[in-house]
């Protein structure tokens, strides 16, 4: 009996590590799971105190891959401190949803546990570096929907069962990837390389329309008006029946969120898949700001771009030696864009008044908008270029073929040589033999022959590199 060809031996490494993206998608977005808990208020302090310990995870993250020859993504240490830390926090985050007081202190120390999910999402990655972009972006849109799936079956279920639940997305994340990565042997990774060489070749056209500071300021933006939307959606929060439609709602945007990637990667390529969600992100962020009746699913899939541009963007961008370092930049960015929203959108309001969050919004608009027109100018000037260089080839081909023409000319008057002669020592001069010259002036091989030695005679050579060095002389001197 035949077997799935995902279960074949090659594929298993990539079921188990796509299965543990989902987990670890769904663990990374907690805050979505509005139907188990209702969020206090943040702090500036706290955001201050994640963004820094985030900031100096990546760094150390980076430091260690760069004098490290193997992954961080296959130290099985590492992935069962994220697992324990990740579950530390929600341990107190459970506690204060069924009503026990933590101190502050403790609830900002669970905050930054929380964020273990994160660093697991870029371990996942770097892992996913290896491999070509198509497979990870189809990866990451199974995983899309896998998280979606377990978000409506969180909302769908008991408090309690689902609050069980979600403490082994972590821990099974963790354990799904070392298993991915005991499963994938040397010869699936050597498959891979010839995609990766392509795919480096291709991203050379992109990084210079698209530079990499702009990319994460984009990320960051975009991020700083979805926090508008979400704040929308925590003010409707109740723990029950409207938490619950929130929590539906974030992941039925998921997996069609995965289910469209997952289409249009099959009738794109790459690039044009890239660029498609790059420019359709910020209509979609207007769209669900003015129709707020339906912005819901807008929000999710738009978070869910977000996300895949941490996920892709940086691998068009890598250096030989440290992918992960751009990677573990474009996630700070992501959730920098998290961190500015938050005190912009939610907290700057209180001590400003509520015209703070407008003006923020619209400051944000306009960054976008600037980007967009300075994206526009650089691609009009590259493209102005290529026309400009191809022009230039053109009119050095063109000068070539003209110097190269009145060489063979004067060679042949100075030679004495007949015109059906002149012929026949263009060709020669080009390197043909006597079969192609035959066939290019429809005569036979023998006519051909008897030219080519009437033209040796005349010119008192007796190869055809000589006459080769003739004609190029004869173009030095001109």
């Amino acid at each position: 009996m035949n077997r799935p060809a995902a279960l074949e031996p090659q594929n298993r490494w990539l079921l188990c590590a796509t299965a543990g993206l989902g987990l670890c998608l769904a663990s990374t977005e907690y805050e979505r799971y509005t139907a188990l808990w209702v969020f206090g208020t943040r702090t500036p302090e706290e955001l201050a105190f994640i963004m820094l310990a985030l900031a100096a995870a990546l760094a150390l993250g980076v430091a260690v891959a760069a004098g490290s020859k193997a992954r961080l993504s296959s130290k099985w240490w590492l992935l069962a401190v994220l697992a324990l830390v990740q579950t530390a926090g929600l341990v107190v985050r459970a506690q204060q949803a069924f009503g026990e007081g933590a101190s502050s202190e403790l609830a900002t120390a669970s905050s930054v546990c929380l964020q273990a999910a994160g660093l697991l999402f870029v371990l996942y990655a770097e892992f996913f570096l290896e491999v070509g972009v198509r497979k990870a972006i189809r990866s990451f849109a199974l995983a899309l929907a896998v998280a979606g799936a377990l978000q409506i079956a969180c909302a769908m279920a008991p408090s309690g069962l689902a609050l069980g639940a979600a403490f082994f997305f972590m821990p099974g994340a963790c354990a799904l990837l070392a298993l991915g990565d005991r499963l994938r042997g040397t010869p699936e990774t050597s498959s891979e390389q010839e995609d990766i060489t392509a795919e480096r070749e291709q991203s050379e056209g992109f990084s210079q329309a698209f530079p990499f500071w702009e990319c994460c300021a984009s990320i960051a933006l975009i991020n700083v008006l979805l926090l508008s939307l979400h704040d929308q959606a925590m003010a409707l929060q109740d723990s029950g029946q409207a938490s619950r439609a929130i929590q539906v709602s974030a992941g039925i945007a998921s997996v069609a969120s995965g289910a469209l990637f997952f289409s249009l990667l099959n009738h794109l390529q790459e690039m044009e898949f890239v660029e498609l969600f790059r420019t359709l992100v910020l209509p979609l962020v207007v769209v669900a700001l003015y129709v707020s009746a339906l912005y819901l699913v807008p929000l999710g899939i738009c978070y869910s771009v977000l996300l895949l541009f941490v996920w892709t963007v940086p691998r068009y961008y890598r250096p030989e030696r440290m992918p992960f370092a751009y990677t573990c930049i474009a996630f700070f960015a992501y959730k920098l864009g998290w961190a500015l929203g938050i005190c912009g959108i939610m907290l700057a309001p209180a001590a400003f008044g509520s015209d703070v969050r407008t003006v923020i919004i619209l400051l944000a608009f306009f960054a976008l908008l600037l980007l967009a027109a300075l994206h526009i100018v650089r691609l009009w000037r590259l493209r102005a270029h290529d026309v400009q260089r191809v022009r230039q080839q053109a009119d050095m081909q063109a000068s070539a073929e003209a110097l190269f023409a009145d060489a063979c000319a004067r060679v042949a008057a100075r030679y004495g040589l007949t015109p059906r002669e002149s012929e026949v020592l263009v060709l020669l001069a080009r390197g043909r033999n006597a079969r192609h010259i035959a066939e290019s002036l429809v005569i036979s091989d023998g006519t051909a022959r008897t030219h080519i030695m009437h033209i040796y005679q005349k010119m008192e050579i007796n190869s055809q590199q000589s006459l080769m060095d003739r004609v190029e002389e004869a173009a030095r001197t001109e």
